[in-house]
């Protein structure tokens, strides 16, 4: 959880807005608070999307659709209102991580748990469909691991973009490994691609991996499409109904319902379905966002009348007081029960690993996106092509260098300095391209521990906490990743990896030498929505 920037607004509608959960593509997630008390999501959709006729009216649509959705397991839609100068969705706060997050963090679930998750998905997307909607971008970043059990959301808005053309902002219909074939052959969508997405997911949580792997966009838009999901890792229990579920057919799938049959029933959700670890990281961030609700101007809890009042926890001081100091307690004091709706987990990047020394580590084995520069086949043409021309301007100079010079009075020096010239000319051309084809590929992984940069053996690791904002800079062959750093700085360049300052901040990765036109397109959507992923609070989608 981040603190509001400058640019946010400090309410949107009834709801007052405490603090920055995220940002993406459509727009920022907020943390807010009803004058009730109630506190929620708030997604408010970007100014340039709202200037769309188009895209206003979809969203109308969806937006009342999605109320419509039941059931246990969506986050219900709270408020909304399409007609906004800013569109925006208000949904119930629901505590948890994402399953991303948390199988990130502490590893695969077990087989019982990936069964009562599968159970509450599946009855999911029963309401979901029942309400004519179709989720079309069910993967692990959008299912919430609550106490009581998983939770889907933003179901219906990738509905709201079909046929918007939204190329230029970087956003891209669905996530590449988890959404179906007929997703990526641009075939029709209906209810069975939704039950692809599921079993993508599932084999996610029971493995740590998709089950097409986590190789560039259009590798894993080629296996979806073509290739047969790697299920090998998945327990025997739950194999052959993904590969159900994962079937290129979309006939061939289970429905929702013949999933909750295959299932079984599955046992009351508790706060026992996880394992201790995700769960002790429900309880923990869900005491330190109730902490957070109390902003300025909200009502305190009322402070103890004397020594013999009930134990709870201390009152927070608000921004325009000042602490009282007072002794430390003899024994940490009871939790006192909390009448509020559990509130969702703030979204924040895993504190990174510590040295020895102190120095914070980015582990280069966690689940992320990698990305390379290219250009080494055009390099090897252009030296092809210099190393030609050089070889034709020494057989011409053998062969009619002594007769052109004969025929041109008084020209002999000026000749033989242009010649000169040319040659020259063409041997830095042919260094620079043999040089570019020889030297290794830079790399840069991003995930949720942060950024590291690679080539050959030597890295450079940047973790967010000490990143204070990020984004794509520049568009085509002058796009980069520029970052800015929290102390100011900037980070030095090395002799294998060269920084460029930008604007304060610095460009670490050249994403517009990543390869061709196409390439670069694909690379630079990547790296957008890796950002919005794994720094959100920090990714500035502004950035140009």
């Amino acid at each position: 959880m981040q603190s509001l920037l400058g640019s946010d607004p400090a309410r949107v509608d009834d709801y007052r807005l405490l603090a920055r959960l995220g940002s993406g593509a459509m727009g920022g997630v907020y943390l807010g608070r009803s004058r009730g008390g109630r506190v929620v999501a708030v997604k408010l959709i970007r100014a340039d999307l709202a200037e769309d006729p188009e895209f206003r009216e979809r969203f109308r649509r969806e937006a009342e659709a999605a109320r419509s959705v039941g059931g246990f397991w969506t986050a219900a839609v709270v408020n909304a209102d399409p007609d906004a100068e800013q569109p925006w969705l208000a949904t119930e706060y629901v505590p948890g991580p994402t399953l991303h997050k948390a199988v990130s963090d502490h590893g695969p679930l077990p087989e019982a748990a990936v069964r009562s998750l599968g159970a509450g998905l599946a009855e999911a997307l029963v309401a979901i469909h029942r309400a004519d909607l179709v989720h079309r971008d069910l993967k692990p970043a959008n299912v919430l691991l609550g106490p009581d059990g998983p939770r889907v959301i933003d179901f219906g808005i990738a509905r709201a973009m079909t046929g918007h053309s939204l190329t230029a902002t970087g956003i891209f219909l669905g996530t590449p490994g988890f959404f179906s074939p007929e997703q990526t052959l641009g075939g029709e969508i209906g209810p069975s691609s939704d039950v692809f997405s599921l079993g993508a997911v599932l084999a996610f949580a029971a493995t740590g991996i998709g089950p097409f792997g986590e190789e560039s966009t259009a590798a894993l838009l080629y296996r979806v499409a073509h290739g047969e999901p790697d299920l090998s890792k998945v327990p025997d229990g739950l194999r052959n109904l993904l590969a159900e579920c994962l079937a290129k057919d979309p006939d061939a799938r289970p429905t929702p319902e013949q999933l909750l049959d295959r299932i079984g029933e599955s046992t009351p959700q508790g706060s026992g379905w996880l394992p201790a670890s995700i769960t002790a990281v429900i309880t923990q961030h869900a005491t330190e966002l109730q902490r957070t609700a109390r902003a300025p101007g909200a009502p305190p809890p009322p402070a103890p009348a004397g020594p013999m009042a009930p134990a709870g926890p201390p009152r927070q001081p608000t921004r325009q007081e000042s602490p009282a100091p007072a002794p430390a307690p003899a024994s940490p004091p009871a939790p006192q029960p909390q009448a509020q709706r559990p509130m969702r987990e703030p979204i924040r990047p895993r504190q990174p690993q510590q040295t020895r020394h102190g120095a914070p580590r980015v582990r280069r084995d966690g689940p992320g996106p990698e990305f390379r520069t290219g250009g080494r086949a055009g390099s090897v043409v252009w030296a092809l092509v210099f190393g030609l021309l050089l070889f034709g301007a020494f057989l011409f100079e053998r062969r009619f260098g002594n007769d052109l010079i004969g025929m041109v009075p008084g020209g002999h020096t000026g000749l033989r300095l242009a010649a000169g010239v040319g040659v020259l000319l063409l041997v830095i051309g042919l260094v620079w391209s043999l040089w570019q084809a020889l030297t290794p590929k830079l790399r840069i992984k991003i995930n949720s521990e942060g950024v590291v940069v690679s080539r050959l053996r030597m890295t450079r690791e940047i973790p967010w906490s000490q990143i204070s904002r990020v984004g794509v800079a520049g568009k085509g062959k002058t796009a980069e990743l520029a970052l800015w750093l929290s102390d100011g700085t900037v980070p030095h360049s090395k002799l294998w990896h060269r920084v460029g300052r930008y604007h304060g901040g610095a460009t670490i990765f050249p994403i517009g030498a990543t390869g061709g036109i196409f390439t670069r397109r694909q690379q630079t959507k990547r790296m957008r929505e890796a950002l919005g992923q794994y720094a959100q609070g920090r990714y500035d989608a502004r950035l140009l």
